[in-house]
């Protein structure tokens, strides 16, 4: 959690708050600023798979104390930039790293294999972390920012990830409970309190490999309803705080309402996850798609800070929880034994979703010199998202896979 909360200086909500104070100093558009972060989640997302395969084989051990460090190198980079392609070059090696290896791909991978009955909670609990790093890093480095300047907020970072990341990570991660001769979540569960949906988790679980999970239009669905969702997130999310002072509400109070957003979103992820130990996630998913697209519409009507207060609220808890849900669908489908790879097979379109969001609306916004056009395509986009992940359900496993022990 703490190095998915320091991986977020790297994420479209952190780099927001950045979006002004370097078009400002060096004279570029938003769309060329915005073009780097759109390439660097495109990269990220295209060697995932590997990154998927390396945390099946290795754990987190390696990966995120080596990906700590590298970033806190790419902080430090950052602060060096002068030339628009500086920037391209340096962001896209730390978003590349930073997103697989303390973020997503290897932590997620690694709270799969040692969690099962309470994986939907545990997978909710990390999910929190980079919207919440997010929240506390824009309000520390619009502080810096103001303060200091922009340069110094990437030199705090670095310092701070080295520290709280890369050293405790080489210490303590390790890959899965087998292989300290313990059992996910500390062995089989027991006793008549549990939950008819937690004991479901007495059934053996089928593992899946990718060729097979491939086969699946489950799958496909579901990774239609992430690229899509993801976009409209992504973009909505970019673009708040340079909305908000479009339409005539402070700086400072748009900062702020983009730090609500991510701390609502941080809630959110561990609701959802809490509540997917009762509930199915699918149907879970599907709704806060459609809560997602009402929240949109709500927002074109926002022209004060209280109304961005209010929407920044709500958008954090039906969007940010819909990247949760799905992983969780992905884990409780397909089994733990190759998530890792799996994962890795689905996030380069979870990146492109991520990535074509912020460059779509910035594109609308430079043609037609407003966010009306777009942030009402994500209204639909939004539904038809939710329908993708409703028709996702859970596949049956092919005769002769292979089961995880409990």
């Amino acid at each position: 959690m703490i190095g998915a909360s320091l991986a977020a200086g790297t994420s479209q909500i952190f780099m927001s708050i950045m979006l002004k104070p370097l078009t400002v100093e060096f004279g570029w558009s938003r769309t060329a600023a915005t073009g780097a972060i759109t390439a660097g989640t495109l990269v990220a997302g295209i060697v995932s798979i590997m990154f998927g395969r390396l945390a099946d084989r290795y754990g987190p051990r390696l990966l995120t104390s080596l990906g700590a460090v590298v970033t806190a190198g790419v902080y430090l980079a950052m602060t060096r930039v002068t030339e628009l392609w500086h920037f391209y070059a340096v962001y896209i090696i730390g978003r590349v790293v930073a997103s697989n290896t303390m973020a997503k791909v290897v932590p997620n991978t690694a709270v799969v294999n040692w969690f099962r009955r309470m994986r939907g909670r545990a997978l909710g609990l990390l999910a929190m972390a980079s919207p919440l790093g997010a929240a506390l890093l824009a309000i520390s480095g619009q502080h810096l920012i103001e303060h200091r300047g922009w340069q110094s907020v990437f030199l705090v970072y670095a310092g701070v990830i080295v520290v709280l990341v890369a050293v405790p990570a080489a210490l303590m991660l390790r890959r899965r409970p087998e292989d300290m001769g313990l059992l996910p979540d500390g062995g089989p569960m027991s006793g008549s309190a549990a939950s008819p949906k937690q004991n479901a988790f007495e059934d053996e679980e089928y593992s899946w490999k990718l060729k097979a999970a491939l086969r699946t239009p489950t799958l496909w669905l579901i990774i239609s309803a992430i690229v899509v969702a993801l976009s409209v997130n992504a973009g909505i999310g970019f673009h708040q705080v340079a909305y908000y002072t479009d339409v005539g509400i402070a700086g400072t109070a748009a900062v702020a309402a983009l730090s609500i957003y991510a701390l609502s979103g941080a809630l959110a992820n561990a609701v959802w996850g809490f509540l997917t130990e009762r509930f199915s996630e699918r149907q879970l998913a599907s709704l806060v798609m459609l809560l997602t697209a009402a929240a949109i519409l709500y927002l074109q009507t926002i022209r004060t800070q209280t109304g961005a207060m209010i929407f920044a609220i709500l958008f954090g808890l039906t969007s940010r929880g819909e990247d949760t849900l799905v992983n969780i669908i992905l884990a409780q489908y397909y089994g733990r034994d190759a998530y890792g790879t799996i994962t890795g097979f689905v996030y380069p379109f979870h990146m492109l979703g991520l990535g074509l969001g912020p460059i779509v609306a910035s594109i609308s916004f430079d043609v037609t010199g407003s966010y009306h056009a777009v942030f009402s395509f994500f209204v639909f986009a939004a539904v038809a998202a939710s329908a993708c992940i409703w028709l996702a359900k859970k596949p049956v496993p092919p005769a002769g896979n292979q089961k995880t022990p409990r």
